[in-house]
């Protein structure tokens, strides 16, 4: 059975969810980071949730969040981001790949 991309997007967005209750300072201390994290989906299978940190230039930080099964979807994760500015504001101006 492959990746189940509806759950392994909604682990994305809920990563996601967790970074923006955190403050900006935050989000840069995960600059050139990365953290993983091995989680159960609500279908009750294994799913690998990788966050990364990345300078977007003038201040802002895009945390990206890939998510997999750790078999063959590893090639081709579903993977959402997000940028934080400097003034602490969001954008969910980041790639929307499902």
């Amino acid at each position: 059975m492959g990746l189940d991309r509806e759950v392994a997007a909604r682990l994305a967005e809920e990563r996601l969810d967790e970074w923006r209750r955190l403050g900006h300072h935050h989000w840069r201390a995960m600059v050139d980071q990365r953290e993983r994290r091995d989680v159960t989906g609500a279908d009750g299978r294994r799913y690998i949730v990788v966050s990364s940190g990345l300078d977007d230039g003038d201040g802002r930080v895009r945390i990206a969040v890939a998510v997999d099964d750790g078999g063959w979807s590893a090639l081709a994760p579903v993977v959402r981001d997000e940028i934080s500015r400097p003034d602490g504001s969001g954008t969910a101006d980041g790639a929307r790949l499902a």
